[in-house]
C-alpha cells in the first residue's frame, strides 16, 4: 500500500519533536575549552621563540682571561707585614691606611718610604729619587687597585644589566597576560549572562543553569590563572660572582687579586673579624632566606641563584639585583679606602705644601735651567 501522509487536525499538520535543550547548550563549553587549549598552544609557542632569543642575546660579562686574577708580587710573609704595620701606626698611618696598603701589597714598600721621610739628614738628590721611586711604586700599586675595582664593578654591573633587561621583558609579559585573562573573563562573564538570558527567555531553565556553571567555572578558572601563573624566563649565570663570594676560595677564577683580597682578607690588628665578603654573606641569608640545607623552596632557591642558570620570575630576578647591589656597595668601598691611603702618604710628605714627588721635580726643573744657562 502507498504511504499515506499524516492525517491533519484543526490545528493543521502535527508539530515536530523538540530538540532536547541538553544538546544546545553541550557545545558551549567544548567550543570554550577548545579556544583556551589553542590559546595556550599559541601562548607556549610564542614563549618558546622568546626564549631562544633571549639565550641568542646574552651577553657574557666577566672577562675570559686569567691575567687579571694573579698577583703581580709574591706577597710579603706574615711577619713581615705585621712588622711594617706596627711601624706605619708608630709614624702615624691610620688603620684603614695600613690596611688597604696590606691589600695592595704595598705594606713593606710604605714602610720603607715611611722610614726613607722620616730619616734625619734625607737632603739630597739621591735621598730625594729613592722616595721618589718608592712612593711611584705605591702609586703604581694604588692605579692598579683602582683599576681593579674599576673592572668589577664594570662586570657586576654588566650582570645587573643582564637581569633588569629580562625583568623588564618578563614585566611585559606578566602585563600582556593580565591585560588579557581580564578581558577574558569579562567577556566569558558576558557570554555566559546573555546565554543563560536567552535560555532562561526559552523557557529552559535546566539549560539557562548549566550555563551559568559552566561560565562560572571559566570565571574561576581565568581568575585562578591570575592568581597563580607567573612570568619567568631563562638567565644563564655561568660563571656566577655570587657564588663566588658565597664558597670564600684562597684564589678568586673570577676577581681581580686586589679585589679578593679586600673582600676575604683577615684584619692584621684582629683576625676575628668578619671579612666583608662574610658580612655580605650574612646578609644575604638573612635578606632572601638562602640556605642550602634549608626547605625545598628554600634549596630551590639557593641552586637558581648560585648555579649555572636557570629559569627566572621577577621576584627570583629582584632578589639577585638587590644580592648584585651589596656586593656592589662593598667592592665601591675600597676607593674610599685607597683614597685614605693617598691622602696620608701626602700628609707625611709634607701636608698641604708640596709633596716629594713636586719638589723633586722643582729642583730637577732648577737644576737643568741652571746648566743651561752655564751653557
Amino acid at each position: 500500500m502507498p504511504c499515506l501522509p499524516p492525517p491533519c487536525t484543526a490545528a493543521g499538520p502535527s508539530p515536530r519533536r523538540p530538540v532536547p535543550p541538553r544538546r544546545r547548550v553541550r557545545a558551549w563549553p567544548a567550543a570554550l575549552g577548545l579556544a583556551l587549549l589553542l590559546g595556550g598552544c599559541a601562548t607556549a609557542e610564542r614563549n618558546a621563540r622568546e626564549h631562544r632569543l633571549l639565550s641568542a642575546t646574552e651577553r657574557v660579562c666577566v672577562p675570559q682571561t686569567r691575567l687579571r686574577h694573579v698577583a703581580t708580587v709574591e706577597p710579603a710573609p706574615p711577619e713581615t707585614r705585621r712588622r711594617a704595620a706596627d711601624a706605619l701606626a708608630a709614624r702615624g698611618y691610620s688603620r684603614t691606611a695600613i690596611g688597604i696598603a696590606e691589600v695592595i701589597d704595598a705594606l713593606p714598600l710604605l714602610e720603607r718610604l715611611a722610614a726613607a721621610e722620616a730619616a734625619p739628614g734625607t737632603g739630597g738628590m739621591a735621598a730625594e729619587l729613592r722616595q721618589l721611586r718608592l712612593r711611584q711604586a705605591v702609586d703604581d700599586r694604588v692605579t692598579r687597585a683602582m683599576l681593579d675595582v674599576a673592572s668589577t664593578l664594570a662586570v657586576i654591573d654588566c650582570e645587573g644589566e643582564r637581569g633588569d633587561g629580562l625583568r623588564a621583558r618578563l614585566q611585559s609579559a606578566q602585563d600582556r597576560r593580565v591585560q588579557r585573562l581580564s578581558l577574558a573573563g569579562i567577556l566569558l562573564g558576558a557570554a555566559s549572562a546573555a546565554v543563560s538570558g536567552g535560555l532562561s527567555l526559552g523557557g529552559l531553565d535546566a539549560a539557562s543553569d548549566v550555563a551559568e556553571i559552566a561560565g562560572g567555572a571559566a570565571g574561576a578558572g581565568v581568575a585562578l590563572s591570575l592568581l597563580f601563573g607567573e612570568a619567568s624566563g631563562p638567565l644563564r649565570t655561568s660563571p656566577n660572582l655570587l657564588r663566588e663570594v658565597w664558597e670564600g676560595p684562597d684564589r678568586s677564577t673570577l676577581y681581580p687579586y686586589t679585589v679578593w683580597h679586600y673582600l676575604t682578607r683577615p684584619r692584621l690588628d684582629d683576625a676575628s673579624a668578619q671579612t666583608p665578603a662574610a658580612l655580605l654573606v650574612a646578609e644575604w641569608r638573612a635578606d632572601g632566606g638562602l640556605d642550602p640545607d634549608g626547605t625545598p623552596a628554600e634549596r630551590e632557591r639557593f641552586a637558581l641563584l648560585f648555579g649555572p642558570g636557570g629559569n627566572y620570575t621577577i621576584q627570583d630576578l629582584e632578589l639577585r639585583d638587590s644580592m648584585l647591589d651589596l656586593l656592589e656597595a662593598s667592592i665601591a668601598l675600597m676607593n674610599e679606602d685607597l683614597r685614605v691611603l693617598l691622602a696620608e702618604m701626602q700628609a707625611q710628605a709634607g701636608g698641604a705644601g708640596e709633596t716629594g714627588n713636586e719638589a723633586l721635580l722643582a729642583r730637577g726643573s732648577g737644576a737643568g735651567g741652571a746648566a743651561a744657562g752655564r751653557r
